[in-house]
């Protein structure tokens, strides 16, 4: 079938007539992208956004409860597994890094984004010097993957050039964009950019698992004899990324396939994801879908529904392979696209690979530890946010190791000295403030 045959059989004759006006060259690239579309599932997005989203009030949705790691007399068992892990090359790295930083005022890759540290690390920075802690200390290199998007792939490759890489082997760092996916008008016809290309966006985080494998990734991992992947977000400037006692966890557990880390809601009104039970199956309520009256329900004075997802999970290998073939459901959300006020956009999300899989469990975290996104430009989850977060939690790591601190400064341990406040006494403070310690 060809271009003209696939558009009329499709009932794109406004998409036929653009393309047959342009020049050549122009032709080529909007055939490209016309050819890269599924219109039969554009379709049916189409008409599936027509109906309201919520959850159904014949449901059954029932709360999570997620005891804290911290406490849990089994962390020390886990955290040796973890570590025997990485020393086998068993576990790797998997970083979602598609988002730009113009909501911060930045014009790039957001994990490029210097958020004001004294060290003008980036959070890419933060995320390679963690692994290269790990790897030194495993005497193993960790494979790292990192997902782009189409509009940032190659600015994120020439930060990690610049920068050499932050001291990581380039031969186990892979690059690869993640998928995309027309934008239609809010009548349902796909949107042309004003230099004549279709509008593609990212296809959401569950296009992951599609992603990796498609891009040769996975198949990669597998090569080196992989079997756990720790999965994150880019944004989070306190991620333990490949966090040994999280993938202990999970290893340690021999039916789970996946474990995701979850703490506790800020407040009733955080607009965050919720681990549930829906249909006695684990699943992700995102919070415009949750209804008012079960998003504030409180026991005492703890809320009900309380397991905020915050991007932190771990899989099996066997559990990757399996989701790159698993249909995920689609989501809509309505923006301006090109100008176009209620575009629609559709995207897949990673929480609703859980209710696949044979089994799941979560791992209570604390938020002041682990989870420091950076979203907005001030207030909660901004670069003052994050700063304040990691030189706080930086200032407890060197007061529990006896360090007598008589200031109100904040701290910035690099993670050549410690991943998570291990190694840390007097003597490497009054040896190390000013280099790798940097106060605030």
């Amino acid at each position: 079938m060809d271009i003209k045959e696939l558009l009329l059989a499709n009932n794109q004759k406004d998409l036929l007539n653009i393309w047959e006006s342009l020049a050549e060259k122009e032709k080529k690239l909007l055939e490209s992208d016309i050819l890269s579309q599924d219109f039969e599932l554009l379709d049916s997005l189409y008409k599936a956004s027509l109906q309201e989203s919520c959850v159904s009030e014949t449901e059954d949705i029932q709360p999570i409860i997620f005891p804290h790691s911290e406490n849990d007399l089994r962390r020390e068992m886990w955290h040796a597994t973890g570590m025997h892990l990485l020393k086998q090359g068993y576990a790797a790295a998997f970083t979602l890094a598609g988002g730009q930083g113009s909501r911060l005022g930045f014009e790039g890759p957001k994990g490029a984004y210097d958020f004001g540290l004294p060290s003008k690390r980036s959070l890419f920075a933060l995320q390679a010097e963690r692994l290269l802690r790990l790897s030194a200390e495993a005497e193993k290199q960790i494979p790292w993957c990192i997902m782009t998007s189409p509009l940032n792939h190659q600015e994120t490759i020439a930060h990690f050039e610049e920068n050499s890489f932050f001291g990581l082997d380039r031969n186990y760092v892979r690059f690869f964009p993640q998928g995309t996916i027309a934008a239609l008008t809010k009548e349902g016809t796909p949107i042309v950019t004003k230099n004549n290309r279709l509008a593609l966006v990212p296809d959401g985080n569950g296009g992951c698992f599609r992603a990796l494998a498609k891009s040769g990734c996975l198949a990669w991992l597998v090569e080196l004899g992989v079997r756990y992947v720790f999965l994150c977000n880019i944004d989070n400037a306190l991620v333990r990324i490949c966090d040994p006692v999280f993938l202990g966890a999970l290893a340690a557990n021999g039916k789970h396939e996946a474990i995701a880390k979850v703490v506790a809601k800020r407040d009733a009104s955080e607009k965050v994801g919720i681990f549930v039970y829906k249909n006695k199956k684990p699943a992700v309520i995102e919070y415009t879908d949750m209804p008012e009256d079960l998003r504030e329900l409180k026991d005492g004075e703890n809320l009900v529904f309380d397991g905020a997802n915050i991007g932190i999970y771990a899989f099996r290998i066997e559990a990757l392979r399996k989701m790159q073939k698993t249909p995920l459901p689609w989501h809509t959300a309505r923006k301006t696209v090109e100008n176009i006020p209620d575009s629609l956009k559709f995207e897949q999300f990673i929480f609703d690979a859980f209710p696949a899989l044979n089994s799941f469990a979560t791992f209570g975290a604390y938020r002041d530890d682990e989870f420091s996104p950076i979203k907005n430009a001030e207030g909660n989850d901004s670069p003052q946010s994050a700063r304040e977060m990691l030189g706080n939690l930086h200032k407890s790591w060197l007061i529990q190791a006896g360090v007598k601190l008589s200031n109100d400064k904040l701290y910035e341990i690099s993670p050549s000295l410690s991943y998570a406040g291990e190694g840390l006494s007097k003597t490497i403070f009054e040896r190390e403030l000013g280099k790798n310690i940097l106060e605030f």
